[in-house]
């Protein structure tokens, strides 16, 4: 296992001065000691949790810390807070994924609706990545994701939000 983390830890500290070297930013940085790259844009690099079903469904969905530090797997309700959406579709073990870290990027994100969502309510993290209108919801410790720009109308559509940092509330 230490050796595929060093091959890993090579490959992304490479990976981040490729990067530093072709963008305007140069702030994209590869740490020493932490296998996962950060970048100034909130994006965080880790690898599927090996507990993940594969292939996971849809892009868009939100992301938990996995069973290790440098682990993520699919948001679930309750007292887990998630880290925020990925872009990223991991096919199999040892994908990599980039994280959208909710609050540290400008702009909207997109998530899949777990139903339907009214324009202008605050979402929640629902369960396997998905987001709900937390009019809808029902009793519980839930995590505020962000608040909806549009209405959807069904389920595992795709809704743009104005993302914040991930807080609780118990209804």
């Amino acid at each position: 296992m230490k050796k595929v983390k060093l091959k890993l830890a090579v490959l992304l500290g490479t990976l981040a001065a490729f990067t530093a070297r072709h963008t305007r930013s140069r702030k994209c940085i590869a740490l020493a000691n932490q296998l996962g790259l950060i970048s100034e844009h909130g994006i965080q690099t880790l690898i599927v949790d090996p507990a993940t079903s594969f292939p996971v469904a849809n892009k868009y969905l939100l992301w938990q810390r996995g069973s290790g530090v440098y682990y993520a797997a699919l948001a679930q309700s309750g007292n887990h807070m998630p880290l925020g959406p990925s872009s990223d579709s991991p096919f199999q073990l040892g994908d990599l994924l980039n994280i959208r870290r909710l609050g540290c990027r400008k702009g909207f994100e997109l998530g899949m609706s777990y139903a339907a969502i009214g324009q202008d309510n605050l979402l929640v993290s629902a369960g396997n990545g998905l987001v709900a209108d937390q009019t809808t919801i029902g009793a519980g410790t839930w995590w505020v994701v962000g608040r909806a720009i549009d209405a959807v109308s069904a389920a595992s559509m795709e809704v743009a939000y104005a993302p914040c940092f991930p807080y609780s509330i118990t209804q």
